[in-house]
């Protein structure tokens, strides 16, 4: 089935990309090897108290017996997911600046590196 195919994917983010949009899954996938050697995964999780809303590296590898996703493909379309919220609530130049500038390292059971949105109290409860 073709709606579920790398190529199928890749042409989806072509088609996105005449869109003016800048940034997807597979740059993002690209920033974190080469920031941190391996594609690591990213999730969104809420701060202590539930009130704030982290977008957070954390140290699983893509191909790890941890990783959550079950194929490449998978895995590109989660960070897609990602990039296009992190669009949608204004925060993405912020997020890869600070990619790009932190010092941390996700470390197994030890450490993730989190990036606090920037969000107003209606994007907040949309969120949470």
């Amino acid at each position: 089935d073709d709606s579920l195919s790398v190529e199928a994917f890749q042409s989806a983010v072509v088609s996105k990309e005449k869109e003016d949009v800048d940034f997807d899954g597979y740059k993002l996938r690209d920033l974190l090897i080469e920031k941190w050697g391996v594609p690591l995964d990213i999730d969104f999780q809420r701060g202590i108290g539930g009130q704030t809303v982290y977008c957070t590296v954390l140290p699983v590898v893509y191909g790890s017996k941890k990783c959550r996703h079950e194929s490449e493909l998978d895995y590109l379309m989660h960070l897609q997911g990602v990039i296009e919220i992190l669009q949608k609530y204004n925060n993405l130049d912020q997020f890869i600046m600070s990619l790009q500038k932190t010092k941390r390292s996700p470390k197994p059971g030890v450490e993730a590196v989190p990036f606090l949105l920037k969000l107003d109290s209606q994007a907040l409860k949309q969120i949470l």
